[in-house]
């Protein structure tokens, strides 16, 4: 009912149960993702059908839209699953952006968003960090209840760092493509969910669950099961999300903030392979373009998002991320690398572990950020508090918020109603 009451403009019920997405958002540019559903609303298991149709956006900076530009009509794509990925570009830095996204013949959504400031400007900036949304561990029928705190925090955007859906232990199993954009379709049509897409817009990271099987590597064996590939399951991501090819890139919001997102999944060797020089997660290419990157930014304060932990400590049994032994090698030299090249400014911020936590590295002093899960049903698994490194440690669910201003950057862990569990505030 309340897509309804969100959409109802004159033009009898919307037909976009699974909201829409914004995304890739930059000073003047956006990327908007919408798709057309045969009904309003989600079947009772959660299935939002789609339907052929045209969509089109109608943005500008009055709430009104009485000075709105529209952009072309474009048809869904069947074999995308009905979705269309919009660009928007010409945008005003800094401002904010009130949209209607269309389809034909049905009532619009409204929505709005907020572009990043120019490089130089002195803009106080806050988004939030979220991981672990697995349908099973829901904490409430209209959807997480982090979604509802965050909505009231109002940032200016959102990272999912990764396991946005479970397809290989969400039941049911993702088998088959259609049953893989079951599991994105059940998780977007609940209702906090869609009104928070309207209203903040992210950039989306992939890990294991949202490729296709946990702990995945591209050449690894995946249970016979699953009807789809590694590669095919890399395109659906790139279908259910606003965003280009590369999962890679990053985003400057004015003079204070710039974040970078990794990819974790695509360039990695095989987690079981013999540690050494050679065994790498985020593949050459990458790894040399977030170097450079990180060096060429005059940002204030840097932030690098990454779907798995850098920094740790992860338990001992584990082999698929930077903090572990089985990527020892090269967990080493980035964090060495951090430390020497950017000593005060740089912080990460991590998904993928059921806990939340601040770390600092013994040998490195590299400072990680652990957001949690997104509810407390999907807490649990941490090796416990380690006095050397953590600096808190939580086993529940919820959200990590960073605010950047020129002065300072303050990192807050929230619990999943949103209040403040921790708070750790460095200044310039």
């Amino acid at each position: 009912m309340i897509l309804l009451f969100l959409a109802l403009l004159g033009q009898g019920e919307a037909r976009q149960a699974t909201g829409v997405k914004v995304g890739e958002v930059t000073d003047t540019a956006a990327v908007v993702w919408m798709r057309v559903t045969a009904k309003a609303e989600p079947d009772a298991g959660g299935a939002c059908p789609g339907a052929p149709g045209r969509v089109r956006i109608r943005y500008g900076l009055r709430e009104d839209l009485s000075d709105a530009k529209a952009t072309e009509w474009k048809a869904v794509d069947p074999a995308r699953d009905f979705t269309a990925q919009v660009a928007l570009s010409g945008l005003e830095p800094g401002s904010e952006v009130f949209y209607a996204a269309e389809t034909e013949g049905h009532a619009p959504l409204r929505g709005r968003f907020r572009t990043a400031p120019r490089p130089d400007a002195a803009a106080e900036v806050t988004f939030t960090v979220i991981t672990g949304k697995a349908y099973k561990d829901l904490d409430d029928p209209a959807g997480f209840h982090l979604y509802e705190a965050m909505r009231k925090l109002d940032p200016h955007f959102l990272v999912p760092t990764g396991d946005t859906v479970y397809y290989d232990n969400d039941p049911p199993l993702a088998t088959t493509k259609d049953l893989a954009r079951l599991h994105w379709q059940r998780m977007y049509g609940l209702p906090r969910h869609v009104a928070f897409g309207l209203r903040v817009p992210g950039y989306w990271e992939k890990d294991d669950h949202d490729t296709i099987w946990n702990d995945v590597w591209p050449t690894m064996r995946i249970d016979p099961r699953v009807q789809f590939t590694f590669e095919e399951g890399k395109q659906l991501f790139l279908e259910q999300v606003p965003m280009g090819g590369r999962t890679y890139r990053t985003f400057r919001w004015g003079k204070a903030l710039q974040v970078w997102l990794v990819e974790g999944r695509d360039f990695r060797s095989s987690n079981r392979d013999p540690d050494g020089p050679e065994k790498t997660i985020w593949g050459k290419e990458q790894k040399e373009w977030l170097k450079r990157s990180l060096l060429e930014s005059d940002a204030d304060w840097k932030v690098l998002v990454s779907p798995t932990p850098i920094v740790g400590p992860d338990r001992g049994n584990k082999g698929d991320n930077h903090a572990n032994r089985a990527f020892a090698t090269e967990g080493t030299e980035i964090r060495r690398w951090f430390a020497e090249k950017l000593p005060k400014n740089f912080f990460v911020a991590c998904g993928d572990r059921h806990w939340q936590y601040h770390s600092i590295d013994p040998p490195t002093g590299v400072q990680e950020f652990s957001c949690g899960p997104a509810s407390d049903k999907h807490a649990g698994g941490s090796p416990g508090e380690n006095p050397e490194m953590h600096k808190f440690h939580r086993v529940k669910g919820g959200f990590l918020s960073v605010t950047a201003s020129r002065e300072r950057i303050v990192f807050r862990l929230h619990d999943v109603h949103g209040a403040v569990v921790y708070e750790h505030a460095p200044r310039r």
